[in-house]
């Protein structure tokens, strides 16, 4: 090689190798985190609270419960809302079981969005709650829940969708306005 070459020769050797370092190395610091979609978790929040008040007998009054926000909860203006005191006030109105051989309860909750804030509860994501046993009427509830923390949902609103909105396929924003 000559004196010239020799210096060109290092340099193009120096460039292959960053090259190969910075193509090979983890890009992943270089996008954003993706948000992970709440719809999955609000949607199972819903679900295991419904499930809880109509689908076991007497009512799962500890999971209705710990699903709730302490303002939501029935005990609110008597303690505070605290758990124990949800639990035992739920316990006294849960319903007799019901009678065996009632077909199994099927539940869907459809119409995740959000919701805007009203005067009594805070902006947050409203679902319908569609239940249905065969052989009987479908029923559905709408709920609001809001987030608690970094990671949890909350109930925070419940409310029949009643004969005025019976032929609304998504009364979830109306039903919460109107019911607030």
């Amino acid at each position: 090689m000559t004196s010239r070459t020799a210096p060109l020769a290092t340099i193009a050797a120096v460039a292959a190798v960053l090259l190969t370092a910075c193509s090979s190395g983890d890009d992943s610091t270089d996008k954003p985190a993706a948000k992970p979609d709440p719809t999955a978790q609000i949607t199972k929040t819903a679900k295991a609270y419904v499930t809880a008040w109509f689908d076991s007998k007497p009512m799962d009054a500890k999971t209705m419960c710990e699903l709730q926000t302490k303002a939501a909860r029935p005990n609110f203006d008597d303690d505070g809302g605290t758990l124990k005191g949800c639990i035992a006030e739920r316990t006294d109105d849960s319903p007799e079981p019901a009678e065996s051989g009632r077909a199994p309860l099927t539940i869907k909750i459809t119409h995740v969005q959000e919701v805007p804030a009203s005067d009594a509860h805070p902006a947050g994501q409203g679902v319908l709650a569609t239940m249905h046993r065969a052989g009987e009427k479908p029923y559905r509830y709408v709920l609001r829940l809001v987030k608690e923390g970094s990671d949890q949902w909350k109930i925070e609103q419940t409310s029949d969708v009643n004969d005025r909105f019976a032929h609304t396929a998504d009364p979830v924003a109306p039903v919460l306005a109107q019911y607030s």
